[in-house]
């Protein structure tokens, strides 16, 4: 799984701020249990849960 390109099945939220949102691409980094932690297309890294992916 790691290094697979992988879609946004839901906006990934945070108290105030959008991580990411539906249907956004994002490339797995690692996975840990439920928890992923995924790059964007700027380069980012956020977490969420393997659930929220499709």
């Amino acid at each position: 799984m790691i290094g697979e390109l992988k879609t946004l099945n839901k906006d990934n939220l945070n108290k105030n701020a959008v991580w990411g949102k539906k249907g956004e691409k994002v490339k797995i980094i690692s996975v840990s249990g439920n928890a992923v932690i995924y790059e964007n297309s700027k380069g980012l890294r956020y977490p969420c849960n393997v659930k929220d992916l499709e």
